[in-house]
């Protein structure tokens, strides 16, 4: 990324640019990407590549715009929610491994890549933020595969239901009719 001649503060966020990527180049999110208005389940792995101490607290700043449903329950870590933030501590991520946190939710209604913010750190006070982006596409065509096929086969149910009950009333009518008058 050509960061030359610009101003101070542009070099600032080109520098951070390029620098985020590398933050959040070793934590993970899955799925990484979902529809819009779609109901998910979310888990970040978050590692502890290097910290001798290990981590002892997850904290996931939700974006604005993700309707934030709940979290999942850790055994050994205590939760607490404040507005869109979730924080997990009191565990332990021992050096060289990581652990999975999960979140679930209702994605934004538009399309749209939105940031997560994870800050992880350790009871001495070190800590590492990771902006981790979420891919929301829109939606595709409502109907596909064997809901389609489902909904052609109730057309067809109920198309074969009124002409049978069509056929039904035009023989009660040819059945009760009285008999024409002889000459």
């Amino acid at each position: 990324m050509r960061c030359s001649g610009w101003s101070s503060l542009a070099i600032s966020v080109c520098s951070a640019l390029v620098f985020a990527g590398a933050a959040s180049a070793h934590l993970s999110l899955d799925p990484p990407k979902v529809q819009t208005g779609q109901a998910v389940d979310l888990t970040f792995s978050v590692p502890n590549e290097d910290d001798a101490v290990g981590v002892d607290h997850v904290t996931l700043g939700i974006p604005a715009d993700f309707e934030l449903d709940d979290a999942e329950a850790k055994p050994g870590w205590t939760q607490s929610r404040t507005g869109q933030a979730i924080t997990w501590s009191g565990g332990n991520i021992p050096k060289g491994e990581y652990a999975t946190f999960s979140i679930r939710g209702t994605a934004p209604k538009k399309a749209e890549t939105v940031l997560f913010n994870v800050l992880v750190g350790d009871r001495t006070g070190k800590s590492i933020t990771y902006r981790v982006g979420l891919d929301v596409a829109a939606h595709g065509p409502e109907d596909s595969g064997a809901r389609t096929l489902g909904k052609a086969a109730l057309i067809v149910a109920v198309v074969a239901a009124g002409l049978a009950l069509i056929g039904l009333f035009v023989g009660l009518y040819v059945w009760l009719r009285p008999p024409p008058a002889l000459p």
